[in-house]
């Protein structure tokens, strides 16, 4: 297995998953094959999908009820014809939902874009990155975006590609443009006001024309970025390989400032007023000034922490690899000492960021066969487990 190579040095993985060897070892779960990438977890209009290794599931967030999932129970391919693993959080977009496919048990990439029928679950379309190569078609390591027009996805091959689902070529969307960095692009970018701000293995932060893929900037980190940047007032906020947490002008790319950190930044962050949350792969979580980077608090959490915090009510809600979710205060100051949700833990890695649905807290977890645990947050019991093995069936895609 190949793992992250010397900081600032060109980065390889088989596993996406794997941060480090001790961070994410691979431990697997009951009926499927070990994970190779993060879940992802989308909640929009009543329903909620999870793209899981093996699966793509929606279903209902209320009750934990099984809608669909893709492929259907007993749904079988071609000879030799491999659909998925699929990663990141699930785009909901028109009557679709699409999510990218990612590396296999296999180490070879499923290099496509999957759209899937929001009411069947079958599968509408697929777009496959153009190449013959492995090296060329890569996986999709994080979830697609849109500006209500262009889908915008970020391949494992270091390019971003802008697609038209509007203008049809054959069964595929057509290709609008393409943009090509020096390294492996592992987060969706951020697409604001005509602009996409995409973050590259290069040690780069990109800002380019939405319409037209044209290069308006770059930001060089010192090391690898693989977050995708939140934005505040014209100000980008994102973490880095490279010891820092940057704060970027987002009209010019000009550093406004830089906050040094204890490990490396993978997570995306939260912002909230004056202040933004985030966790690095050693297990410290921060609270930094948006002024200028002061540190207004921090907290150590058992584990690496990979997902966004989530913010309810006063309340920020943060997983971590060591099996549990910490509560901790939206304000303070100082060293602040994180509460654990639960003090049994979910006996499986927390890598994605939860959601809040009705009063309970959505926990995608990273392997196993339960692939998404409910908690009520009022009492802290369990409501219901996404299993695996409990599915409905929906009809083969044709």
């Amino acid at each position: 297995m190949k793992l992250l190579q010397k900081l600032g040095q060109p980065v390889s993985i088989v596993a996406l998953g794997v941060v480090t060897a001790t961070l994410l070892a691979a431990c697997g779960g009951g009926g499927e094959t070990p994970p190779s990438s993060f879940p992802g977890l989308t909640v929009a209009d009543g329903a909620a999908y999870l793209a899981s290794n093996q699966h793509v599931h929606k279903f209902n967030p209320a009750t934990g009820k099984e809608l669909w999932r893709y492929p259907a129970i007993g749904q079988t391919f071609p000879s030799g014809e491999v659909h998925g693993p699929f990663a990141g959080e699930p785009l909901r977009f028109k009557d679709w939902v699409i999510v990218g496919g990612t590396i296999g048990s296999n180490g070879i990439p499923d290099a496509r874009l999957y759209a899937f029928d929001d009411k069947a679950g079958t599968a509408a379309w697929t777009w496959s990155v153009p190449g013959t190569t492995e090296q060329e078609r890569r996986e999709f390591a994080d979830g697609v975006v849109t500006d209500g027009k262009l889908i915008f996805a970020a391949n494992g091959n270091g390019t971003l590609y802008a697609l038209d689902p509007a203008s049809m070529e054959g069964s595929t969307p057509k290709l609008v443009w393409q943009f090509t960095t020096g390294n492996k692009l592992w987060s969706r970018p951020l697409v604001l006001d005509g602009r996409v701000y995409q973050s590259s293995l290069d040690h780069k932060l990109y800002a380019l024309d939405a319409a037209t893929g044209k290069e308006i900037w770059n930001y060089q980190a010192g090391a690898s970025i693989a977050s995708t940047p939140v934005i505040a007032d014209g100000v980008l906020y994102f973490g880095a390989f490279d010891g820092y947490f940057h704060a970027v002008d987002a009209a010019s790319g000009v550093e406004k400032w830089k906050s040094p950190v204890d490990a490396w930044v993978w997570t995306r962050a939260t912002l909230v007023g004056k202040t933004v949350y985030f966790g690095d792969t050693k297990g410290r979580f921060y609270a930094l000034n948006t002024a200028d980077g002061s540190r207004r608090y921090t907290s150590t959490l058992g584990g690496s922490i990979h997902a966004q915090p989530l913010l309810d009510k006063q309340s920020l809600y943060v997983v971590s690899t060591d099996t549990f979710v910490y509560v901790l205060p939206q304000d303070g100051s100082g060293e602040v000492v994180a509460q654990r949700l639960s003090d049994s833990g979910y006996l499986r890695r927390l890598t994605a960021a939860p959601a809040v649905y009705e009063g309970a807290l959505l926990l995608p977890l990273f392997d196993g066969d339960v692939k998404l645990t409910a908690i009520r947050l009022e009492n802290r019991i369990k409501v219901f487990d996404l299993l695996l093995a409990t599915a409905t069936p929906v009809p083969a895609a044709p």
